[in-house]
């Protein structure tokens, strides 16, 4: 490798890096404030249906210092975090590391499912929308498609559980202790995110077959599989920035899907935290949805460099 060569590399990654950690300041700072301005704080809600008096719930909060000011609270907070603590929960009463990390195996696991959900699904019907041959297929996926995008979530997860787990008894619709209970909440939350990336692929894949090189192609007589082939190596290259933004989706989606479910995992628990103004907890895992967010896409943009050369090492395009 020549010096140049990894002189740019350093730089590209240096700058997304910077941009990580801007990304990452930005948005816990917000967080931070976000959940301070909300009325309410989880000492209160806990204390005062105990019957505790007001001079024992102002003494637990200037105890959890959340009687400080607000920038004395953030200087704390940024403190901690750059310490690797990540708090103490104000309704759990343990440290939020501990809950989270009991807590992100089920979470991980439908994210995972619903992702190969997604992708499979997306590929599928954007290669029919665009190739199927019959006219009704083509029709069949665009509507299939089009409810994907324009039918909220929960009415698709309702309708999935009353036919598969109360009509057919096929699957169970609430917990999270056997594979099974993932079938359900990962079709739901996969067939939802699958829409942006169908769309973005049968777009693709109409102008791929538009080129010079297919046209050359179709006039040397391949074959339409060889055709599908030659098109979806170039159409595949918008889709995986597509499929990092719905990294993004997912990590949201399982916030409604786990409580649709009752599945035991970061979802619910970030619905729960929110509810009950847990700082801490709501605080580290939006910094977690961050981070994962920020993964995902500079794992796409390295993927799009190494399958096309081509692009060209722009700083500003890199994460």
């Amino acid at each position: 490798m020549s010096k140049s060569r990894l002189w740019d590399i350093l730089q590209l990654s240096a700058a997304g890096l910077l941009r990580g950690v801007l990304v990452l300041w930005t948005a816990v700072t917000l967080v931070f404030v976000a959940v301070r301005v909300l009325p309410g704080d989880a000492i209160s809600a806990e204390l005062l249906p105990a019957g505790a008096s007001d001079a024992q719930i102002e003494a637990e909060k200037n105890k959890q210092g959340l009687n400080d000011s607000l920038p004395q609270q953030y200087l704390h907070y940024m403190g901690d975090l750059l310490h690797g603590n990540l708090g103490y929960s104000l309704r759990y009463r343990d440290a939020v590391s501990h809950i989270v990390k009991d807590r992100i195996g089920p979470t991980f696991a439908l994210a995972m499912a619903a992702f190969a959900v997604m992708l499979i699904t997306g590929t599928i019907l954007g290669v029919t929308s665009t190739t199927a041959s019959p006219a009704p297929l083509r029709h069949f996926s665009r509507g299939i498609i089009a409810l994907s995008q324009s039918v909220p979530i929960y009415i698709t997860a309702i309708v999935a559980v009353f036919i598969f787990s109360l009509e057919l008894d096929l699957l169970p619709s609430i917990g999270s202790d056997t594979p099974s209970h993932l079938i359900l909440p990962a079709a739901v939350l996969g067939f939802h995110t699958s829409g942006a990336v169908t769309r973005v692929l049968s777009a693709s894949l109409t102008d791929a077959f538009q080129q010079p090189f297919m046209l050359t192609a179709r006039a040397k007589g391949l074959p339409p599989i060889d055709l599908l082939d030659h098109g979806l190596r170039v159409a595949l290259l918008p889709v995986l920035r597509v499929l990092a933004l719905q990294t993004g989706f997912l990590l949201g989606g399982t916030v409604i899907i786990e409580g649709l479910f009752v599945r035991r995992g970061l979802g619910s628990l970030l619905f729960e935290s929110v509810l009950n103004r847990d700082y801490p907890m709501v605080q580290a895992l939006a910094l977690l949805a961050a981070i994962c967010y920020l993964v995902a896409n500079g794992l796409a943009r390295l993927t799009q460099r190494l399958i096309d050369p081509r692009l060209t090492n722009n700083l500003a395009d890199f994460a």
